[in-house]
Order: structure tokens, then C-alpha cells, then sequence
């Protein structure tokens, strides 16, 4: 009796134990390598890149622009506006090129012709872009306006300048820097007058005449937008202040915008406006002087289109 319970507890346990192994035996082979094993607590991963900044596509522009007024008769009146802007960008360089220029004149029934606008302007910019956004520049600026009384206005601009947004239809930056202005004043403008405006005159009945130059240092900021509110209708505006460093009453604001409408084949209509205000203008000039003009642009580029974000 000993004997059999001995040999049934023994095929007992060998019945348990190839059940066991049973159940954990693997499935038939199925010709798939076996999953990976992973581990419980991975590895920290690597950071994602920083997104890269669209870079500005190399090119060159050009826009030229006209206007103009005529009239004869009881009123006798010509005036004529032009304006050209060349831009080119290559390998992290960027140069401009600008000339303005207004000139008028009119007359009343029975007087003579007279000149009422006379003024150039010429500019010259070049930019080393330090990054995608952010560029050091150097502007040189040269004027003539008979009636700001300046023979000559040289300005010499070193700054830098910073593109808060860019894409294919808007545009937002800003500049700071330094201005140095040099003035060749027109002999009429020299006489020095009262708060009445009468000539001062020296002990011996002389009119007291200012410097034939002059000179200012100011820092200077500015401003730009461009918005397109579709591919045919754009608007841009910049605004500037100057402020004296010698004399801290002496500052100027510029003001330029330019609404433009293309019409086709690179022709677009352009109702602009500008602002000049000098808060210490030479004797007998205005403080204020504004233009409004109404245009037509032509404009080339070969730069190709910025691809879709």
C-alpha cells in the first residue's frame, strides 16, 4: 500500500509539472524575428532642433515713378514729381539706391512766373546682414530744397536694423543709430530776424548773418511697415526722429507713406504722402512742410516668390 500511494504521488507531480511546461511552452515558429525588448525607463531624449528662419531671397528690384501737373489760362501752373528706388541683396549684402525730386512753379492772372517747389534728394544705403533679421548699415543722404534754405544737406547714418516680421506681403522693422548733418545754407536764408520778422542788423545797420555751415550730431530711430491686403493693393510707411545731442531743442520728424495699386504689366497707380517737421528751422522757414503726390510706378524684380510656410 505504502508502495502505490508512493508511486500515485509521483505521477501526480510529474502530471503538474508537464502541464506546467505546457502552458509555458512557445508557439510554433512563425518565421518573424522576436519583438525588441525595450526598457523600462528610456533614455532621455535629444532636443528638438530649433525651427530655421526663412532666409530672405537674394535679388534685385527696381521701381521708377512719375507724376505731374499742367494748367494754363486765368491760372498758370506746372509742377512734376519723380522718384526711382534700386535694391539688390547677394551673399549677406544688401545695397540701395534713391533719388527724389519736386519741382513747381505758377503764376496768378498778370504776374510773373515764379518757382513755388525746388528740391533733389539722392541716397545711397548698404546693409551686412549679421543674421537672417538683424543687419549693421550705413546710409549717405545728399539734398537740395530752395525753400528749407539749404544749398546743400549732407546726412551720414551708421546703425543697425532689425526685421520683427517678414513674409511674403508684410514687413515690420525698426533702426537705431547715429546721424551726423552737415548744411550748406543758401545766402538768403542767413539773414537772422526778430520775433516780428524784421532783419536784426549790427551796430553799423548790417544784417546779421548765420554761418554759410553748420553742423549736428543726433541719434536717430526708425520705423517701417509694409502690409499687402491682397498681390495687387500694398501700403508702406516709415517714420523717423532725429534728436539733437547738441542742442536737445533742436529735433526733426520725416514721415513717408506709399499706397500703391497695380494696374498690369508691372504698372501700378501711387498716392503717397510726406511729412518734413523741423522744430528749429533756419529764420523765416516753416516749421511744417507736406506733400501729397499721385503717381505712376513701374516696377521689375527678379527675385523669385518665398515658398509657403
Amino acid at each position: 500500500m505504502k508502495r502505490l500511494a508512493l508511486s500515485t504521488s509521483i505521477l501526480a507531480a510529474a502530471l503538474v509539472v508537464s502541464s506546467a511546461l505546457a502552458q509555458s511552452a512557445p508557439p510554433e515558429p512563425t518565421g518573424a524575428p522576436p519583438p525588441e525588448a525595450k526598457a523600462l525607463v528610456e533614455a532621455p531624449k535629444a532636443p528638438a532642433e530649433a525651427p530655421a528662419l526663412a532666409k530672405p531671397v537674394d535679388g534685385t528690384s527696381a521701381t521708377v515713378s512719375a507724376g505731374g501737373q499742367f494748367a494754363t489760362g486765368n491760372s498758370r501752373t506746372m509742377a512734376a514729381t519723380a522718384n526711382g528706388v534700386f535694391e539688390t541683396r547677394f551673399n549677406g549684402n544688401g545695397i540701395g539706391a534713391s533719388v527724389l525730386g519736386n519741382y513747381g512753379q505758377g503764376a496768378p492772372p498778370g504776374k510773373p512766373v515764379v518757382v513755388t517747389s525746388e528740391n533733389l534728394q539722392g541716397r545711397l544705403r548698404y546693409d551686412r546682414y549679421l543674421a537672417d533679421r538683424a543687419s549693421v548699415f550705413a546710409i549717405a543722404t545728399g539734398r537740395h530744397d530752395r525753400f528749407q534754405g539749404l544749398g546743400f544737406r549732407l546726412n551720414l547714418d551708421p546703425g543697425v536694423k532689425y526685421l520683427f516680421l517678414e513674409e511674403q506681403a508684410d514687413a515690420l522693422w525698426a533702426e537705431a543709430g547715429y546721424d551726423f548733418q552737415y548744411d550748406i545754407r543758401r545766402d538768403e536764408a542767413r539773414v537772422q530776424t526778430d520775433a516780428s520778422g524784421a532783419t536784426v542788423v549790427d551796430a553799423s545797420g548790417n544784417p546779421i548773418l548765420l554761418d554759410k555751415t553748420a553742423t549736428d550730431h543726433s541719434g536717430r530711430l526708425f520705423a517701417g511697415m509694409r502690409h499687402g491686403f491682397n498681390e495687387a493693393v500694398t501700403l508702406s510707411v516709415g517714420l523717423e526722429y532725429l534728436q539733437s545731442v547738441v542742442e536737445s531743442t533742436r529735433y526733426r520728424v520725416n514721415f513717408d507713406a506709399l499706397f500703391a495699386a497695380k494696374v498690369g504689366g508691372g504698372l501700378a497707380l501711387g498716392l503717397g504722402f510726406g511729412l518734413r517737421y523741423d522744430h528749429a528751422p533756419l529764420p523765416g522757414i516753416l516749421e511744417l512742410d507736406t506733400q501729397s503726390t499721385l503717381s505712376l510706378i513701374y516696377a521689375y524684380s527678379d527675385a523669385p516668390a518665398k515658398p509657403a510656410q
